[in-house]
């Protein structure tokens, strides 16, 4: 069976990373060129979505507003609360995030201190309320924060219109609660790794529907372009794996993720 076109969705990378932008039209047409045809852009500040809203078309290329938590220090409360409130009323901008907890680049960090975990906290939870008022989905980033970030969900989830955890890292068992809330796991390059059993695991065990596949470009290519620079047009080595590890074929991975991408963004 050919690849049928607008089979892959990337659902999560960073377009505006100063890497990928410098060539951003050669970037999207070996996308294009892959069959990656529709691509979330996603924003780590909101400067960041500011300049993703810039050049997302609503087409082939959608952005994100929020703020990682890594970022959290640049958040004011009621500053940023009204700016991103006014980046998501573009159409083209279909999720808040990248927003969640970060225990990595936290105020122990000690090259990159970040903000301390109770202020990450706070950003995070303005984020979901802003989320809740407006119907847009979350893309969650969690680094090492498993209890606490299920902890905050777990009370927003009924308010919420879903979301995903994107490059979903921790065990079946957390897995679990996060399918339970509704959200989705975002699968990235990892899953490629050899050496990741756990990802194969819930992967293997992960119901189809609420499956994402990303790449996190130019982060984390997969095999067999591990240790290079990721872009988009990888996306379908994800599916790839992910095909291998329940039995079916790449194409139907790409499909079905498209449509539960589709979905979850509205797009």
């Amino acid at each position: 069976m050919g690849i049928r076109k607008g089979m892959f969705f990337d659902s999560h990378c960073h377009l505006s990373d100063e890497r990928l932008f410098a060539e951003l039209d050669a970037v999207l047409e070996r996308a294009t060129a892959a069959q990656v045809n529709r691509i979330l852009s996603i924003a780590v500040d909101l400067d960041d979505a500011t300049a993703i809203a810039r050049f997302s078309d609503g087409a082939r290329v959608w952005s994100s507003a929020g703020v990682h938590p890594a970022s959290a220090l640049t958040w004011t409360d009621g500053e940023s609360n009204q700016k991103l409130r006014e980046l998501l009323t573009d159409p083209k901008c279909v999720a808040v995030g990248e927003c969640g907890l970060d225990y990595v680049y936290d105020e122990t960090h000690p090259h990159y201190p970040g903000a301390t975990r109770p202020r990450q906290a706070e950003v995070f939870e303005q984020q979901l309320e802003i989320a809740a008022q407006t119907g847009k989905p979350v893309v969650i980033h969690n680094r090492e924060a498993d209890a606490d970030i299920l902890s905050i969900l777990e009370r927003w989830s009924s308010r919420l219109s879903g979301g995903v955890f994107h490059c979903f890292s921790s065990d079946w068992s957390i897995a679990q609660r996060v399918i339970d809330i509704g959200f989705h796991l975002g699968f990235t390059g990892i899953v490629t790794f050899k050496n990741a059993p756990i990802i194969h695991e819930v992967a293997q065990k992960c119901p189809l529907e609420r499956m994402l596949i990303e790449t996190d470009a130019p982060y984390l290519a997969p095999v067999p372009h591990r240790g290079k620079q990721n872009e988009p047009s990888f996306v379908p080595h994800v599916a790839v794996k992910i095909a291998d590890l329940k039995g079916m074929s790449r194409d139907e991975v790409g499909e079905i993720t498209t449509a539960n991408a589709r979905k979850l963004f509205g797009v």
